[in-house]
């Protein structure tokens, strides 16, 4: 059944198993809904700073005789009461998660990515169960033609289909510049008008001159609120890892900050739980497990006197990892939709919370008819895309991987293109792909799968200290072009993605140049955004045929173990 934002006021009532919708305009519908003790639950779906859903059973719809009864408004900050017969069995939620789908909409069975459509259609069909939540930890966009080019836009209306109960924002969210973030929590879906809740609980504005947190920045909620058609409620608080603000291209992160998230999900978790008398409370986490275990997030709290969290999904490392720490379940399921999370928890009538199972799935394990709807969607924004990505843009006799040949390639076309519009640069400087470049016909849409990043390029100046400690990173790609060993004293000019020339540390300064100047960034005419990848789309079409030992490591430009020495 379709769910909806609500808040809900206590009341009581004797009627006969039904349920009815009555609307009220505007924004706010009442639903009133009777369960099997003949307990009847009015919700309503006022503007709070956290958002609020109800899932009553539906059951057929009988005549019966009510008795009047009273009714009682409460403020979304008081204690919601819904009167209810004692529990006396078990209950139990079903907790289904992603985490770094990364744009990847069109299957690629190679590296077993199975698709948004089968994906989709599995979480569709499983939100339709009872007593069942969707969780998306982050970095859902990026990553993809079919996604980029739209800006997260399909993904957006694809979960709002679904009718996903959380989604964090992850670090990736920002690559294309906070308004994107703004504009697609603003969607709905076009017939149920379902929204997706956005969490981002510990994200703040920042005033970087001043180095100082300021009020809470409007990406999301901090928490959302499910009450199950078993009567449970459970509270999910959505956080990202404090350090990843490092993984933003500083130009798109330097208005916000991300805030230690531990302290962030106990001081929420005693707010459901005293002020919102949640029964289970979930941390959606855009960090890795590592982060969070063995922070006292699983312990008592001496507010609540209940565990502060009752089960995490986490994301981020691109991994497939479970654990449990005081009978808390910890499950990430690497990314691209390879795998989902699957957690399994059982209430006992007193409110005690235990872990019935806790997993992490192989998406191709998948057995489910395709939802038509999801398809058609999903089709109408894939034909947008279908003539540019399907373009065919170069032949290669062999693989370029991600971390050696490719960024050599990359590092190449910005030489030859900063030096085609004036600039004489001695190294051109880039980091690793996102995946390999496949052998064969590359396509525009393969390009983008490697490089989906839209990274601009920058002219430095830079002294040949700074310039030898950056490229003896390991994931540092170069084209050298200076025969002359790297000089101490010497002053280079260099072209480098801007994620590296302005890359910041934890502590917002500097840390890979840290002192530059700033010539200019390369540019075309009638191109808004001339990047790394549309640079090394064009290189391509010049060459038409890719022989992959011209990019080899050890050719004397692209081997950063002779940096000391002539060439």
């Amino acid at each position: 059944m379709m769910k909806k934002n609500v808040i809900l006021i206590g009341l009581s009532i004797l009627l006969a198993s039904c349920s009815f919708d009555i609307s009220i305009g505007g924004n706010s519908s009442f639903f009133i809904s009777t369960n099997s003790s003949n307990v009847t639950s009015l919700v309503t779906t006022p503007n709070t700073s956290s958002s609020e859903i109800s899932t009553p059973s539906i059951s057929s719809t009988t005549t019966s005789t009510t008795t009047p009864f009273p009714s009682t408004t409460l403020s979304p900050s008081t204690t919601p009461v819904v009167p209810t017969t004692p529990v006396t069995v078990d209950r139990t939620i079903s907790l289904y998660g992603i985490n770094d789908f990364h744009g990847a909409i069109v299957p690629n069975l190679a590296n077993y990515e199975q698709g948004i459509i089968k994906i989709g259609s599995f979480f569709k069909k499983k939100g339709q169960e009872s007593n069942t939540l969707l969780i998306n930890a982050g970095d859902m966009w990026q990553g993809s033609i079919e996604s980029n080019y739209n800006r997260g836009k399909l993904l957006t209306d694809c979960m709002n289909y679904i009718e996903f109960d959380a989604f964090t924002i992850g670090n990736h969210e920002f690559d294309w510049g906070a308004e994107y973030i703004r504009e697609n929590r603003k969607r709905k879906d076009e017939t149920t008008n379902y929204q997706t809740p956005f969490l981002a609980a510990n994200i703040y504005n920042y005033d970087i001159s001043k180095k100082q947190v300021l009020d809470y920045a409007d990406f999301g909620d901090k928490y959302t609120i499910r009450t199950l058609e078993n009567g449970l409620r459970v509270g999910i608080i959505g956080v990202i890892g404090s350090d990843q603000i490092t993984s933003i291209t500083s130009t798109f992160a330097d208005d916000f900050t991300f805030i230690e998230p531990v302290n962030v999900i106990k001081t929420l978790s005693d707010e459901l739980r005293t002020e919102h008398d949640v029964d289970v409370v979930i941390a959606s986490v855009h960090s890795d497990q590592d982060d969070f275990l063995n922070t006292g997030i699983t312990s008592v709290s001496n507010v609540s006197n209940k565990r502060y969290v009752d089960a995490v999904f986490c994301a981020h490392s691109h991994q497939n990892e479970k654990s449990i720490e005081n009978g808390v379940p910890f499950v990430q399921a690497s990314y691209n939709g390879r795998s989902y999370s699957n957690i399994e928890l059982v209430i006992s009538p007193s409110g005690e919370v235990t872990s019935k199972s806790y997993s992490y799935v192989y998406t191709s394990n998948i057995n489910v008819d395709t939802d038509t709807k999801l398809n058609s969607m999903v089709q109408k924004y894939l034909d947008e895309t279908k003539d540019v990505g399907d373009e065919v843009i170069a032949k290669s006799n062999g693989t370029l991987s991600s971390d050696d040949t490719l960024m050599n390639l990359v590092t190449t076309a910005m030489y030859e293109s900063s030096k085609s519009l004036g600039y004489d640069v001695s190294y051109a400087i880039t980091n690793s792909g996102r995946s390999d470049l496949p052998s064969g016909t590359i396509t525009y849409s393969n390009l983008f799968k490697s490089l989906p990043f839209d990274n601009e390029i920058y002219i430095l100046e830079v002294n040949g200290n700074t310039l030898k400690k950056v490229l003896n990173y390991s994931w540092i790609g170069m084209y050298r072009a200076d025969k002359a060993a790297i000089s101490t004293s010497k002053t280079y000019r260099i072209a480098v993605i801007d994620y590296l020339a302005v890359h910041r540390n934890i502590n917002r300064e500097y840390n890979y140049f840290t002192t530059f100047t700033y010539v200019n960034k390369l540019t075309m005419e009638n191109v808004e955004m001339y990047n790394y990848r549309d640079i090394t789309a064009n290189y391509l079409r010049s060459l038409e045929t890719i022989n992959t030992s011209n990019f080899s490591s050890s050719l004397n430009q692209f081997n950063k173990s002779k940096l000391s020495s002539n060439i």
